[in-house]
Parts: C-alpha cells; structure tokens; sequence
C-alpha cells in the first residue's frame, strides 16, 4: 500500500533511466568533436554530428509526444532505447572504418534516444497527486548528479582500449547502457500499471486545465534559462581553456553540472514552501547573478563561482517550469510538453551556436552583459504575465 504523500517506488527506475539518458549526454559532449575531427573532410565539419544529434531532437520530440499519447510512453521509450543501441553500433563502424557519415548517423540515432528520454520526468508524474508532482519532477532530474560523477570517469577510462582505434569504446558504451536501460523501463512500465498503484495514486489526481499565460511562463521559463545555461557554460569554457589548462576548465564544468543537478534532491521542498512562480524568480535572479560575477574580474574563481550559481539559478527556473507543465490535464499533456521539448530543443540548438560568435565580436565582459539584460527582460516579461494571470483568476472567483 502506497502512502499518499511519498513518491511511489516505480519512480526511482525513472531517476535511473535519467541517469543513463544524460551519462550518454555527457560522454557524447565529451567526445563529439574530437572523435568529427577525427573523421571529417575538413575541419569546419567536426561539429557536424554533434548539430545533428540536435538537430534530431528539434525534429522529432513533437513527433515522439504524439506518439506517446498514441501508443503509450513505455513503447516510445522502448523505441528511444533501440536508436541508443544503434547509435552506439554506428559510433563503433564509424571509427573501426574511418567514416564520417556513419559518425553522422550515430549522432543524429543519439539525438532520437534523447529526444524520447526528455519525456521522463513527465512521465515520473502521470499518475501522481499534484502535491508529489513537484517532488517527481525533482527527483527524476536529480539524475544528473549521477551522470555528472560517472560520464568524466568512464571517458577517461576508455578513451584507450587496446585493439580499438581511440573513443571507440565510448561509443560501445551506448549500446551497454541501452541493453541495461531496457529492461529498466520494463519493469517502471510493470510497477506503474499494477492495480494497487493505481488505486492509492491515481483516485487522488484531480487536474484542472492549466491557463494559458501558465502555460507560457512555463515554456518561457524552461527555454530561455536553457539558452542562458548552455551561453554562459559554453562560453565560460571557452574563456577558461584560453586562460587556464584543460584540465582546470574540465573541473570547472564539472562543478557546474553537480550544482545544476543537485539542488533537485532538495528543490520539490522549495517549491511546496516558496510556490512555482517564486522559484522560477528565484532562480532568473541567480542567473543573472551568474552573469554580473565574472565582470568583477578575469581570475579563474570568479568563474568559478558564476558557474555555480549558473547551474543552481538552471536548476530553480527549470524544476520551476518542469512542475507547471507535469501538472497539466489529460487533454493539454501530450500536446503542450511536446511543444515544450521542441522550443527548449530550439533555444538549447541557439545556446550551442552561439556562444563562440557572441563572444568573438563583443568580448568577456560585454557577452556577459548582454546575458544579464537579456535574462532581465524576460524576468520582467515572466511576472508581467504572472500578475495578469492572478488578475484574471480574481476575476473569475468574483463572478
């Protein structure tokens, strides 16, 4: 028998799922352009495979919610598996035979596993109260502590194997993950379905049509804290290995993926406490604050301690934003999170390209500013459509 106010068990295979979907992330990060350079015509295509693994996601994820709500989200997961399989197959020729265009094929087939994987946080909250839901969401995104302790281990350990050219094995890595994660989603797909779940969690859920502007915030918030993680990260990379060794920008970026990933073990609390809206302003604040700190000066702490608050501030809007949209009806679901996925994949694609051109033609300090007032007009913008929203439901609890 399920206590109503604790998680069900068959959420933890979805906090173990996610794991996997951003270990693969991670390593496919971590090697990508070595691996494009290796292997590319010229060096302006090295970034080729790493494009289409976006590119992938951008396209699909619509697709992938529409199925979901056809087929059920269990057989597009399964599916999602079979292209991680895949990806790891291709990765493997690709290198073993020198070429690029079954590089590109991984990558993209990588892209698909993603983009269905994207969905597991939702799916952690389908059946749940709305009181679990901001503690689903949470824990499932909690995930990437996992990733973000394990995926630099394991490309360090075989990025050389004997016998296989380099990072071929990391690509193997992809279809071991894949065999594992199969069964994982079987038996999540099993706990769910049983009768006593179902009849503990699922009598308590009682969901009204989330409003329009809620459902902005929402998308705005997820999207564009994506875009301001994936510039500020980049760039901030970027700056590091130009100043400092590789090694040091390496820890660098590690220390800001534990701080994205580990205040979910203590975010749903927050929000029960603080409310969704509060959380997303709390965490738009601390993105900006990652913007102004690396303009007190160039030394490598203040940078530091900008990716930090970065990845805590990320963390805040996207829980923030993650648990409006886990909450919405049956009617809403499919379609709203699928538009979700694709405009997040959309502002994540753009926080990949363009960081290095931002800062090329601006410079440090002012791609810094320039992130600083943008993340502030959108703040601005977020509780614009907040107060109208709570003015609009004063009105109708009037009538």
């Amino acid at each position: 028998m399920i206590i109503l106010n604790q998680l069900p068990k068959y959420v933890y295979f979805l906090l173990v799922a996610q794991a996997f979907n951003l270990i693969a992330a991670v390593l496919s990060v971590t090697v990508s352009a070595i691996v494009g350079l290796k292997l590319a015509p010229t060096q302006a295509l090295a970034t080729i495979p790493y494009g289409l693994q976006f590119l992938a996601i951008l396209l699909t994820t619509f697709i992938f919610s529409f199925l979901m709500k056809k087929l059920g989200r269990h057989l597009v997961f399964q599916l999602g598996v079979l292209c991680l399989f895949g990806a790891g197959v291709l990765g493997y020729f690709a290198l073993t035979t020198e070429q690029f265009y079954l590089l590109c094929l991984s990558h993209f087939c990588l892209g698909l596993f993603i983009s269905t994987a994207n969905f597991y946080r939702f799916a952690a909250s389908d059946r749940l109260s709305p009181e679990l839901i901001p503690k689903a969401t949470a824990m499932v995104i909690s995930g990437g502590v996992v990733a973000a302790l394990i995926a630099p281990v394991l490309a360090i350990q075989f990025q050389q194997v004997s016998g296989l050219p380099d990072f071929t094995f990391i690509y193997l890595i992809f279809s071991i993950l894949a065999v594992i994660l199969s069964p994982i989603l079987y038996f999540w797909n099993n706990k769910q379905k049983q009768p006593q779940v179902q009849q503990s969690v699922i009598a308590s859920v009682q969901r009204a049509k989330l409003p329009f502007n809620r459902i902005v915030i929402a998308i705005m918030s997820g999207a564009f804290a994506f875009y301001i993680m994936n510039v500020m990260m980049i760039m901030s990379s970027l700056h590091l290995k130009e100043h400092h060794s590789f090694h040091y920008a390496s820890i660098s970026i590690q220390l800001h993926v534990l701080a994205m990933f580990i205040p979910s073990f203590f975010v749903s609390k927050l929000i029960q406490r603080f409310g969704i809206n509060t959380m997303i302003y709390i965490g738009f604040g601390l993105l900006m604050l990652s913007s102004f700190i690396p303009m007190l000066g160039q030394a490598g702490v203040y940078i530091n301690i900008a990716l930090i608050v970065l990845g805590i501030g990320w963390n805040f809007a996207y829980s923030g934003a993650s648990t409006l949209l886990a909450g919405l009806d049956e009617q809403q679901k499919h379609r709203v999170q699928g538009l979700n996925e694709t405009i997040i994949a959309l502002f994540a694609t753009l926080g990949a390209f363009l960081p290095a051109p931002i800062l090329t033609s601006l410079g440090w300090s002012n791609a810094n500013l320039l992130a600083l007032s943008l993340t502030f007009i959108v703040l601005v913008v977020l509780m614009v459509l907040s107060k109208k929203q709570q003015h609009s439901q004063a009105n109708a609890s009037s009538l």
